[in-house]
């Protein structure tokens, strides 16, 4: 890596690191599942288990009920195979601080079989959705939905964006690995929840028409106190979702950022390298394996060297014959014996089942 990108990655960190401790009102995230804080700086919901999920929510509880507000955040998601990955994930709203219970694959960490779609869940998420799934009536593999209490969402729409200038609508990849932006704008007076999704960069300007637009009072929805937060999940293609920063604000605007440099994520870890660290992890198994027979084998010869090898005192004590016994002793039955080549005379206790003592020589 070249010092020019070092110091690029060092400059990310610190800005966001320092973005989000000034804007993020809350701060600290409570992590659940596979969700780690990743050593650039990231949090990152999933890595690369398959079938699995992460969740990151707000330490502390925030008052929204009849009240507008703000939530606008970077997020990635790099994918296993080329624009191709699987499942999802999701910015909630919900009255308890995590999710228990919840399922991977097609429930994005947020429900699960059984209460999926109960108006007692009180929740409401915007799913950033990689994969169709037909039971939920997914519109396509590459969308966003608002959803309540369920995975089926009340509206939603392809992932992109409506240019200001000329109002063409653009597509936007959520699978392409790059960073994006979603803002999410409640205004109390009007009923409205207004949902946007933007590229990052400097030349893009503030959106004005937002990708989704719901009119419905939440209120109804939300409890005294609720919990925001993140949820992701994976199914049988990995994923890899990162959550970079959230501003929260409890007033009805689009936030204007000023990010002068764009992060850049990881790449998704090459099969070679997990291969590779399985190999090594093989062989390391194998060599401490064969240290030990070493080392068993060491003990043997030294045994053997002490006290002459089994073969010989078999054949010394003429297979322990029942006219060479010369009585019992401690741990077992004592035979007299010759050693071939000094003739030396010798005695030899057999241990019997159970002791843990070996062939021991008890005189000569």
């Amino acid at each position: 890596m070249s010092l020019e990108r070092k110091v690029l990655q060092i400059i990310v960190v610190l800005f966001f690191t320092l973005s989000s401790l000034s804007c993020n009102s809350n701060g600290k995230l409570i992590l659940a599942g596979s969700a780690a804080f990743e050593s650039s700086g990231f949090s990152m919901l999933t890595n690369t288990t398959k079938h699995s999920y992460g969740q990151a929510f707000s330490h502390e509880a925030v008052v929204i009920k009849n009240s507008s507000f703000c939530f606008d955040f970077l997020f990635g998601i790099v994918p296993e195979l080329n624009q191709q990955g699987s499942h999802g994930m999701a910015f909630v709203i919900s009255p308890t601080r995590g999710l228990p219970g919840a399922s991977s694959n097609q429930y994005l960490g947020l429900f699960n079989e059984t209460n999926n779609g109960k108006s007692s869940n009180n929740l409401i998420a915007i799913e950033l959705d990689i994969h169709k799934d037909q039971e939920f009536g997914d519109i396509d593999d590459n969308h966003v939905g608002i959803n309540i209490n369920g995975l089926r969402s009340v509206l939603s729409a392809p992932a992109g964006y409506y240019d200001d200038e000329d109002g063409s609508f653009k597509n936007l990849s959520l699978v392409s690995g790059k960073v994006m932006r979603l803002t999410i704008v409640y205004s109390q007076p009007d009923k409205q929840l207004n949902v946007t999704l933007s590229p990052v960069g400097s030349s893009v300007p503030p959106l004005q028409q937002p990708l989704l637009s719901l009119n419905r009072d939440l209120s109804p929805y939300f409890l005294d106190e609720m919990y925001y937060g993140f949820t992701a999940s994976t199914g049988s293609t990995g994923a890899i979702h990162y959550m970079l920063n959230l501003f929260t604000s409890l007033e009805a605007e689009h936030t204007a950022l000023d990010i002068s440099v764009i992060p850049i994520l990881p790449p998704y870890p090459d099969k070679v390298s997990v291969r590779t660290r399985t190999v090594l992890a093989v062989f390391l198994t194998l060599a401490v394996i064969a240290a030990f027979i070493a080392s068993w084998i060491e003990v043997l010869e030294e045994w053997g060297i002490q006290y002459g090898p089994r073969t010989e005192i078999f054949n010394a004590t003429k297979g322990f014959m029942e006219k060479q016994l010369l009585g019992r002793g401690g741990f077992g039955q004592v035979y007299k014996g010759m050693l071939p080549v000094s003739d030396a005379e010798i005695a030899v206790e057999l241990t019997s089942n159970g002791s843990s003592q070996g062939f021991e020589r008890v005189s000569s």
